[in-house]
């Protein structure tokens, strides 16, 4: 009987699902003094510099921060890794600009089961979004790449026991070029749009070579597309205060120095079937900028400005590339 009972005990245990270990780590938060290797310059194009940091940790678990968001005044972060882990951390600033990190956690991503995703495949998390803004203990939204999908995420609930909740994806956006598919998620809180979430490809491309993006979870889905800038891929979107949408694109090969564009798109130009040619408010390379692989861009507010944050993927390399988080003021 006895060994029956713990029989039973050992089924019981295997049927649980596993725990969201959320285990806190320690980050390097080495100062970027200036955007420019060069100069002591601060406005660049639409953008002030607001100060940036360069992270580093010897958990391994720690890197290839594909997205973000910012807590609403600009003092909590979270991100997602293409491993397939939450990270979340406390921003520090002095004078306004950023100085560091704290409380640093990570988490892995759960699945519809409640266990983490096994493999790269399933695990690729590439996009964030908050389901209200500057809301990330709230619900929010994950993109996924390689296997590609979007699920729902009551972290306000669950925290990060949190379960994967499918959002029905359009069919179009799946059928894209391998790795080449979501990108980009976020959520229209107010506006014409206001329900709906929007999700562009890094380099799905229509007909006419235009990216391709889409809309659902509103009245109506539809598909419009943005024109390509040079030869960058669309990395990741925020959407600003007035609902218009700002994108931060990377231009990355063996062959090219990295570069960074930072575009925006005005909710008015986004209409079924069309094409927007998003207006540039900042673009340069390496080495006359401290510019990576750029993969996240997220929307705050601190001292009456509207801050722009960017983050790039080291790719888990961390001998060769950075994991760089940089702010600037947008100039409105």
């Amino acid at each position: 009987m006895k060994r029956l009972w713990l029989w039973l005990a050992v089924v019981l245990l295997a049927a649980l699902p596993a725990r969201a270990q959320e285990e806190a780590l320690t980050v390097r938060a080495l100062p970027v003094k200036s955007f420019t290797l060069f100069s002591q310059l601060v406005t660049f194009g639409g953008l002030e510099w607001r100060g940036g940091l360069e992270l580093a940790s010897d958990d391994e678990r720690f890197g290839g921060l594909s997205s973000l968001e910012l807590s609403e005044d600009g003092t909590r972060l979270l991100a997602v890794s293409d491993r397939g882990f939450w990270f979340k951390a406390d921003i520090l600033y002095t004078d306004g600009h950023l100085s560091g990190l704290d409380n640093a956690v990570m988490a892995p991503i759960l699945g519809p089961d409640g266990k983490p995703n096994k493999g790269k495949i399933r695990s690729d998390a590439e996009a964030l979004a908050g389901w209200q803004p500057g809301k990330i203990d709230g619900k929010v939204i994950v993109g996924f790449e390689s296997r590609t999908r979007a699920g729902l995420f009551d972290l306000g609930k669950n925290g990060f026991k949190a379960r994967f909740k499918d959002l029905k994806l359009p069919k179009a956006a799946v059928n894209g070029p391998s790795n080449k598919e979501l990108e980009a998620i976020g959520r229209f809180a107010s506006g014409p749009l206001a329900g709906s979430i929007i999700a562009i490809s890094e380099l799905n491309k229509d007909e006419n070579g235009d990216i391709r993006a889409f809309v659902w979870g509103g009245r109506k889905p539809f598909e419009f597309a943005i024109k390509q800038y040079e030869d960058y891929a669309i990395t990741d979107l925020a959407i600003l205060p007035d609902g218009d949408i700002i994108t931060v694109e990377r231009s990355f090969s063996a062959t090219t120095l990295p570069g960074m564009a930072i575009r925006r798109i005005r909710t008015e130009d986004i209409v079924a079937g069309g094409a927007v040619s998003p207006s540039l408010v900042f673009s340069g390379r390496m080495p006359i900028y401290r510019i990576d692989n750029m993969e996240g861009i997220a929307v705050s507010k601190l001292n009456g400005e509207t801050r722009i944050t960017v983050v790039s993927d080291n790719n888990y390399r961390p001998e060769f590339q950075r994991t760089l988080l940089l702010q600037f003021a947008l100039k409105e």
